[in-house]
């Protein structure tokens, strides 16, 4: 049941085809443009700039002058203006911004120094550029600039303290110079941000474990791929045993990507992922279990012991009497999911081998079954839980293998579909009728999502809401957050 629920959920050798997609609409890009806004904003208060120095002839002679310890006192800035420009990367216009600043000046004229306090007022700030987005070659995502231009409309600075008073008058003589100097490191200080940015991409985890047991392998197979209307991100998407790495026996298919249209973002998963996921739970050893008698619920009228299935089996009690019985479960071969518009289906095929518990505690080997079901069920998302409702479509029992001579199964496999469509079903159909929490990144969550299932795919398309607790320096995520 655990396979079940995981599959409605949904260097390693590559394959030819992502097999999870994601891609961010405009809509997408700049409600993230306006959430780092906000955030530069609050962060600007708390930065120091760098100093600013430089010399001015003042007619008598020149005066060198420092200004250092400058803070933002206040930043006013509309939203910038931000789109996709296809096959390279993002535009990002930013005019009209003006900042207000404080700090300490130091100037020294010959042998006379001096010191104070000044603010300053900048006003029609720009900023111009074109972010390249790529990929490095372990498919960690990667960002650059590609073209920067900055400029300032106007500067206006009062000195305060010390003899200001005799050089404020040249103000206007030099405020040209500071001004250009201020240009000269906005670019640079932008690129400086845009590396701290590439360190943090450079240094993400591209394999995140789901357990102990699994992983799940993300790479980018390609560089994201920019059209003019959405950025779209092809990743591996491959499950794997931690124990025993092997690539599935089946091979990917190409499947379209959904399309986010008026919302912000849409992610998609393939049947291949989906697969591979249970080909990694059959190679972990994940897929297999032991049922005893006193897991069977007291309302079953068949109870797991030799005189009970004599109902079944009539020869099995009378080769060994009134013993307690061990049914150990397992999948021969890995479930399959199949997706379709709307609906989904899967198919499990399991090996169940039964003993009889001796009076000396071990076991003796009765019959080996071999079941084959098909289940088929329908998924829907509410509160961003991947709820739904599923239904056994078929099943049947055969005989692999018996130490106790041959026997027929027809009255054993109406039991067993009686307990499926009893207890197994209804089971499951509580856990989805409860929801199951959709994975997600930290600190983001999806508003309004609506799930598609499609030919040979699923995709939720969705808004998103950044909290509070999202910053652009986060430590790589681990586990199931991404």
């Amino acid at each position: 049941m655990l396979l079940l629920v995981m599959l409605l959920l949904g260097p390693h050798g590559a394959d030819p085809h992502p097999a999870i997609k994601a891609a961010l609409s405009s809509k997408g890009l700049q409600y993230g443009v306006n959430t780092a806004t906000s955030w530069l904003q609050e962060k600007a208060k708390v930065t120091e700039l760098p100093e600013i120095s430089g010399n001015v002839d003042i007619g008598i002679g020149s005066v060198d002058y420092d200004l250092n310890g400058i803070t933002v006192a206040r930043l006013d800035m509309a939203q910038p203006d931000v789109a996709f420009q296809q096959g390279s990367g993002v535009r990002v216009d930013v005019t009209g911004v003006s900042v207000a600043v404080t700090g300490q000046w130091h100037t020294s004229f010959s042998i006379i120094r001096d010191s104070g306090s000044f603010d300053a007022a900048l006003f029609d700030v720009g900023v111009s550029s074109v972010l390249l987005l790529g990929s490095d070659s372990q498919g960690r995502p990667s960002i650059q600039i590609d073209t920067c231009d900055s400029q300032i409309g106007d500067i206006q600075i009062s000195f305060h303290g010390g003899a200001s008073f005799i050089f404020q008058p040249f103000v206007d003589h030099f405020k040209g110079q500071i001004k250009g100097k201020i240009v000269d490191q906005i670019c640079p200080s932008l690129n400086e941000g845009i590396g701290s940015l590439e360190a943090f991409l450079a240094a993400m985890n591209v394999s995140y474990h789901v357990d102990p047991s699994l992983f799940l392998d993300v790479p980018l197979t390609n560089a994201p791929l920019v059209q003019d209307s959405e950025v779209e991100f092809d990743l591996k998407g491959v499950f794997y045993s931690e124990a025993d790495p092997l690539e599935p026996p089946f091979p990917s298919q190409e499947f379209p990507m959904a399309r986010p249209a008026d919302r912000m973002l849409a992610m998609a998963a393939s049947e291949f992922c989906l697969n591979s996921y249970a080909y990694a739970c059959l190679r972990a050893g994940l897929l297999q279990t032991l049922i005893t008698d006193s897991m069977i619920p007291d309302m079953s009228p068949i109870r797991l012991n030799t005189s009970s299935f004599g109902a079944l089996i009539p020869q099995l009690p009378k080769i060994f009497p009134n013993m307690l019985m061990e049914l150990q479960v397992y999948a021969g071969e890995a479930p399959t999911v199949s997706l379709q518009p709307s609906v989904f289906a899967l198919s499990l095929t399991a090996g169940i081998k039964a003993s009889a518990v001796l009076p000396n505690s071990t076991l003796a080997p009765l019959f080996t079954l071999k079941l084959a079901t098909g289940f088929s069920g329908k998924l829907s998302l509410s509160d961003a839980k991947l709820t739904g409702v599923l239904q056994l479509d078929n099943s049947s029992l055969a005989v692999d293998s018996s130490e106790i001579g041959p026997f027929q199964t027809q009255s054993l496999e109406s039991v067993l579909n009686s307990a499926l469509k009893i207890y197994v079903v209804p089971k499951m159909n509580g856990i989805l009728n409860d929801g199951i929490p959709l994975p997600g990144l930290r600190g983001v969550s999806l508003q309004n999502p609506v799930l598609q299932i499609q030919q040979g795919f699923l995709a939720v398309v969705s808004d998103i809401i950044v909290g509070t607790e999202l910053h652009p320096h986060t430590s790589p995520v681990g586990g199931r957050e991404l």
